[in-house]
């Protein structure tokens, strides 16, 4: 019974919504010159935001050939409704 209960309960959630801004990016490149050590990174920022790169190091290399990057960045808008903030400019008098 407690089986078929969960059962029931996983199949009437709705599914998962789709994020509001997706960025989905392949890149293949023939050579890539490293000019100064450091890290790279890309930072999408928002409620429930999440971010995959797939890139091969460079491990200490200054050029790599035939690189293939791989990019996939989602997030959702906070609904303004729950965020009110002030505004950035006082209005007109």
């Amino acid at each position: 019974m407690i089986v078929a209960a969960l059962l029931l309960q996983s199949v009437s959630q709705p599914a998962a919504t789709p994020p509001d801004i997706e960025l989905n990016v392949r890149a293949q490149v023939r050579e890539v010159r490293i000019e100064r050590q450091g890290e790279a990174s890309l930072e999408v920022s928002g409620p429930d935001s999440v971010v995959r790169v797939e890139a091969p190091r460079a491990e200490g290399r200054r050029r790599l050939r035939n690189v293939t990057v791989a990019v996939d960045a989602e997030a959702r808008i906070a609904d303004p409704r729950q965020n009110r903030e002030a505004p950035e400019t006082p209005g007109p008098d």
